[in-house]
């Protein structure tokens, strides 16, 4: 937000000022995250352990944890950059980026899970790795493709605590609400281990199916987060207004075909993603994954909601009340009622996705009221 705002205000030394303290933040986070990787293991396999997760896949989840804090520093240096691009509206570069890097993902981690072209066979590790390695590409691609060639004022690159302050402040609250929503996730995945494997592997598989759909729209409300931004900081707060229309009317319509695919389809998109050696256990999963399916395609509007003004406050400045809904929503509506739902009512799976729905719901309907009740300044 801050990139795009200073951008439409016409102040690109200074919007190039808040990319490189953010360059910073993430290289001292990834340095954090690599000094503590063996405790951030450790609990992991704690958690994985409490959950009720056996004892080979605990120890398999604290040594992929640990291995993907030793490489998270490229992987946010990366992610720093790509979205100061981004957020100049120069979508492409990370674009051609990210279709190397995926591909390379997938070769790296063929090579040291199992060995593959005479590599050592890590096993879980090796997937940790290949990521890591991936990503140290596309940091080295990313940094050539987009390296200044010159025009820049001198002190850009100075570490400026004033404005190290100000991504601080308005990040914090992203950070917040990120954490807080992914431990209130959490807490709903532990509830939902005690269903049992079947259970535990069906959600997994009904989260990738339904990035079919989020992911895209995520895009597209990126996409108007960067133009409403700019907006901002040229005040045209009207221009503002209307992107966030068109972003709608983008949104709406890909998610509402995206939910009658699940709700006619969707055990059939779950199915690519389970696969047991007990026919029996496959089948109940499936059967189980096309009731799931019915509770993603109920929340699909919903979720276009929430993604389209989320992004679009943020870029506004709105950052605190995304923050208190976001969190409230979560941990007031989606994590008590899961509890209820299994502990209680002694619902299945597809009983708790269809209560989390709510939260998407709400949410978005809060959101939307927010927005329309005043400029988007």
């Amino acid at each position: 937000p801050l990139i795009s705002q200073y951008v439409g205000a016409g102040q690109g030394p200074i919007a190039f000022s808040f990319g490189v303290q953010a360059f910073y933040l993430a290289g001292g986070v990834g340095m954090l995250l690599l000094a503590f990787s063996g405790g951030i293991g450790s609990l992991g396999e704690t958690l994985a352990t409490r959950a009720g997760l056996d004892a080979p896949t605990a120890a398999a989840t604290a040594v992929y944890l640990e291995g993907r804090m030793q490489w998270a520093l490229p992987t946010l240096l990366l992610f720093a950059i790509a979205e100061y691009q981004r957020s100049l509206g120069k979508t492409r570069v990370p674009m051609a980026v990210d279709l190397l890097v995926h591909p390379l993902n997938v070769l790296f981690n063929a090579m040291f899970i199992f060995g593959a072209f005479g590599m050592p066979q890590l096993g879980i590790y090796g997937a940790a790795l290949g990521t890591g390695l991936a990503d140290c590409c596309g940091l080295v691609i990313m940094l050539i493709l987009i390296r200044p060639r010159g025009g820049l004022p001198s002190g850009v690159w100075r570490m400026r605590w004033n404005r190290m302050k100000e991504v601080l402040k308005v990040g914090a609250t992203g950070g917040i609400q990120f954490s807080l929503e992914t431990l209130a996730f959490a807490s709903i995945t532990f509830v939902i281990a005690g269903l049992g494997t079947v259970s535990m592997a069906v959600h997994q598989a009904s989260m990738n199916v339904m990035f079919l759909s989020l992911l895209p729209a995520v895009a597209i409300g990126d996409a108007g987060a960067v133009l409403i931004g700019r907006f901002v900081g040229e005040k045209r707060f009207d221009e503002a207004s209307r992107t966030l229309k068109s972003v709608l009317q983008i949104i709406i319509p890909f998610m509402a075909i995206m939910g009658m695919a699940f709700l006619l389809w969707g055990d059939e998109f779950v199915r690519l993603f389970l696969e047991a050696k007990d026919p029996l256990r496959q089948e109940q999963g499936v059967a189980l994954a096309g009731r799931v399916m019915i509770a993603v395609a109920v929340f699909q509007i919903a979720d276009a909601l929430q993604i389209a003004f989320r992004f679009a406050m943020r870029a506004a400045g709105d950052h605190v009340w995304v923050t208190l809904v976001g969190v409230l929503c979560a941990w007031v509506l989606s994590v008590p009622l899961a509890a209820t739902v299994v502990h209680v009512f002694h619902g299945d799976l597809a009983d708790v996705w269809l209560v989390w729905s709510l939260e998407s719901w709400v949410g978005g309907l809060i959101f939307a009221w927010r927005w329309r009740s005043g400029d988007p300044r």
